[in-house]
C-alpha cells in the first residue's frame, strides 16, 4: 500500500492521476500521458498532463448539429455493447441519462434495454416516478431500485465480497448502493450503460457560489498549515484551500490523520503546486481538467466500474467517446454553456426539449439521492468492528479518533 496514496484519499476524497493507492501502480487519466524509459537498468516513469479541451481551442461560431451528436452517441453505444446481451440503463431525470435513451431509441434498442432509477418513498430526492414517465414515453421498460429497509446477514455478506474484491477504493458513498441493486437484478453477463464521462469536453460548470467563492478563499492558503494542525472540520481548514482543491477536494486534516496513521504526508503543497502551474486558468477549464481527471474518472465513474468489475457486467460509457469529445469539445462556447447563468449542457437541454418536451430548467439539478449515512447507521456496529480492525491503522489512534466522530453525531 502506498503511504502517498492513503494520505490523499482520506485528507482529499480523491487520489489524483497517476497515483493509486497501491506502490509502483499508476493510473492514467484524461489528459495524462507517460514517457517510458531506461536509465542505469531500470525503467523511469515520467507522467505529463494536458487538459485536452480549453475553451480557447474552440472554434468560433460553430454551430452545434444535434442530429449529428445524437448520430455520435448511437455510434458509441454500437461500438461499446454486447448486441446478444440485455441492457440496462442507470436512469435518472438529467440530460445525460435521458439523452443515453433517446440514442437507444433511435438505435432500435427498446426491447432489450431496461431503465432503471433508485426509488426514494417520501423523499423530495425521488426521481423515479418522473423518470419512469421519460422512459414509458420512449417506449421503454422501466424498474424502480429500493434499498432495504433494515440489514440482514444477505446484505452483509455482499458487500463484505464487494469490498473485499473491489481493485481500487472510491470515496463516493454512493458505491454502497450497488451491490443492493445486484440483490434485485443479477446484472452478471449484462452491459449496464452509465451517463458520466462528458464533462471534460462538455465543460463543468461550477455552482454560483463556488465560483465567487474560488476567487477569495485561496488568497488565505498562508493559513493552510495551521488549518492543518487542527481538527477536522474546522473553518480555517474549509477556507485556506487552492482553487484545485474548491472543485470538491476535502477530507480530514493531517493532524487528525497522524493519529492512527504515522506514515501520512502532507497533500496540500501538491495542490498548491498544481494550482500554480494553472493560475492564469479560467476557473471553468480548471474545473473541467481537475475535477474530470481525479474525481469524475476517480470516484464518480469508479463506484460503477467497481461494481461492474466484481459481478461481470460489461460497464458502457456511451459519452466517454472519442469522437463525441472531440466534436462537442470543438463547438462554439456560447453552444455548449452559458457563463452567465451557470447553464451547461445546452445542447442536450434543446435535444430533450424538442424531442421529449422535457425543461432541464424547470426540473432543475438533482444529486444522486442514496441515503448513505442513514444506510450506513443501519449497520453501525459493522462498521466500527471494520474500521477499528483494519491493520493499517494505529489501533489506540483510530480508537480515540472514533469516538471523536461518534460524539460529534
Amino acid at each position: 500500500m502506498s503511504p502517498k496514496g492513503i494520505s490523499f484519499f482520506l485528507q482529499s476524497g480523491v487520489i489524483p492521476t497517476p497515483y493509486t493507492i497501491y506502490e509502483e501502480v499508476f493510473n492514467l487519466g484524461i489528459g495524462d500521458y507517460v514517457v517510458i524509459y531506461s536509465k542505469n537498468g531500470r525503467l523511469e516513469f515520467e507522467f505529463f498532463h494536458e487538459f485536452p479541451y480549453p475553451s480557447f481551442k474552440r472554434i468560433k461560431g460553430k454551430k452545434a448539429d444535434l442530429d449529428y451528436i445524437l448520430s455520435l452517441l448511437v455510434e458509441s453505444i454500437f461500438k461499446k455493447i454486447d448486441p446478444a446481451k440485455e441492457i440496462f440503463l442507470f436512469q435518472s431525470v438529467g440530460k445525460d441519462s435521458n439523452t443515453i435513451l433517446l440514442a437507444l431509441a433511435e438505435a432500435g434498442l427498446k426491447n432489450q434495454t431496461t431503465a432503471l432509477t433508485l426509488a426514494l418513498p417520501g423523499s423530495k430526492k425521488d426521481e423515479s416516478e418522473l423518470a419512469s414517465e421519460i422512459a414509458k414515453k420512449l417506449g421503454f421498460k422501466h424498474i424502480k431500485l429500493y434499498l432495504p429497509e433494515r440489514i440482514t446477514s444477505i446484505e452483509i455478506d455482499i458487500l463484505e465480497k464487494y469490498f473485499s474484491s473491489i481493485p481500487f477504493p472510491c470515496a463516493d458513498g454512493n458505491l454502497l448502493a450497488y451491490p443492493m441493486y445486484q440483490l434485485q437484478i443479477n446484472f452478471s453477463g449484462s452491459n449496464l450503460l452509465d451517463g458520466s464521462g462528458n464533462d471534460y469536453y462538455f465543460g463543468h460548470v461550477p455552482r454560483p457560489i463556488e465560483y465567487k467563492r474560488q476567487k477569495i478563499y485561496p488568497k488565505f492558503k498562508f493559513l493552510r498549515p495551521l488549518g492543518e494542525a487542527l481538527p477536522s472540520g474546522n473553518t480555517i481548514h474549509r477556507l485556506a484551500r487552492s482553487r484545485c482543491e474548491m472543485v470538491g477536494f476535502i477530507g480530514i486534516t493531517l493532524a487528525d490523520l497522524l493519529k492512527f496513521y504515522p506514515q501520512a504526508e502532507p497533500v496540500y503543497p501538491y495542490w498548491f503546486f498544481e494550482d500554480e502551474k494553472r493560475k492564469n486558468w479560467d476557473y471553468f477549464d480548471l474545473k473541467a481538467d481537475v475535477w474530470v481527471t481525479h474525481a469524475e474518472f476517480g470516484n464518480v465513474i469508479r463506484k460503477v466500474s467497481n461494481f461492474t468489475d466484481i459481478f461481470g457486467v460489461n460497464l458502457v460509457l456511451p459519452w466517454a467517446d472519442e469522437a463525441l469529445a472531440d466534436y462537442i469539445g470543438s463547438l462554439d462556447e456560447s453552444e455548449v454553456l452559458d457563463r452567465k447563468n451557470f447553464r451547461n449542457k445546452l445542447p442536450l437541454r434543446r435535444l430533450l426539449l424538442e424531442r421529449l418536451e422535457i425543461d432541464s430548467d424547470k426540473i432543475g439539478k438533482f444529486s444522486y439521492g442514496f441515503p448513505i449515512l442513514s444506510f450506513l447507521a443501519m449497520m453501525k456496529d459493522k462498521v466500527k468492528e471494520e474500521v477499528l480492525s483494519c491493520k493499517l491503522w494505529e489501533r489506540k489512534g483510530i480508537e480515540r479518533f472514533w469516538k471523536i466522530l461518534e460524539e460529534r453525531d
